[in-house]
């Protein structure tokens, strides 16, 4: 089963794991059925390797291997640039990621992390800030996957922001849209007041994720506006509505798309 990608949650969910561990990190290119040679060559090598060194335990790596074969069927559609595997007897822990990772196979008393943590250096936590006239999404990405969102979204009657998760959110936004124009107008008229007073949420949640990059998204005067009151190092600013995009496509249009986009 495809996990939640929070590096806690990662790290907890593999020390969880009970009994030997069957452990592979695979390049999986959706385009070429490559990648499928791979897995099986991997996971037939390992078993092969197993029962010449310990026959007693090729068993449990077989039943191991069978569950693997078809979580990976499970999720096919939804792979990346790589594929990171975690599997016991009882669980299969599958993480599509946009990296590339080195081919390796392995099977021991413990989940092989040194190169997912490796990857979790490598590409630290990036903080997107989503704007729009009247609302502020901040994205927090791990591996180019999304960790965490949350939502603000600006009450015009007590002038204060509100801040909203998951469904919420969808439901104050059709709720407000007879009221765009007069968001939009007293946006403009108080955009610098109004920006001053969430600054201080903004770094708190910078600060408590670790984003250790920041891609500021949004129309030119709104990125200006706000970049003057968080007093943050912006990694990219980038002059662009992106806020009737979900937030997997926001990601692939800040992180990954291409510089001269």
């Amino acid at each position: 089963m495809e996990q939640p990608f929070k590096r806690d949650v990662i790290r907890n969910d593999i020390n969880s794991l009970e009994g030997r561990v069957l452990t592979f990190y695979l390049n999986t290119d959706p385009t070429s059925e490559e990648w499928k040679i791979r897995l099986k060559n991997g996971l037939k090598r390992t078993e092969e390797y197993q029962e010449a060194s310990n026959p007693d335990d090729k068993k449990t790596l077989t039943n191991i291997i069978k569950k693997v074969n078809l979580a990976v069927r499970d999720i096919q559609r939804n792979l990346k640039s790589s594929l990171i595997c975690f599997a016991s007897e009882d669980t299969v822990l599958l993480y599509p990621v946009h990296f590339p990772v080195d081919n390796d196979f392995s099977w021991g008393d413990s989940a092989n992390t040194k190169q997912l943590e490796e990857l979790f250096k490598k590409y630290e936590r990036t903080g997107v800030i989503l704007l729009q006239a009247h609302s502020v999404t901040l994205i927090t990405s791990t591996l180019g996957e999304i960790e965490d969102e949350v939502h603000y979204e600006m009450d015009f009657d007590t002038e204060n922001w509100k801040q909203y998760k998951g469904l919420a959110y969808g439901a104050i936004i059709s709720s407000s849209a007879n009221h765009r124009d007069k968001f939009e107008r007293r946006m403009k008229e108080k955009e610098s007041r109004w920006y001053k007073s969430l600054a201080p949420t903004i770094r708190n949640y910078q600060n408590e994720k670790a984003w250790k990059s920041i891609y500021l998204v949004g129309p030119a005067s709104l990125a200006e506006s706000l970049r003057k009151q968080l007093n943050l190092k912006i990694t990219m600013e980038i002059h662009r509505n992106l806020a009737s995009k979900s937030s997997s496509d926001v990601l692939k249009r800040t992180i990954f798309a291409p510089k001269d986009e």
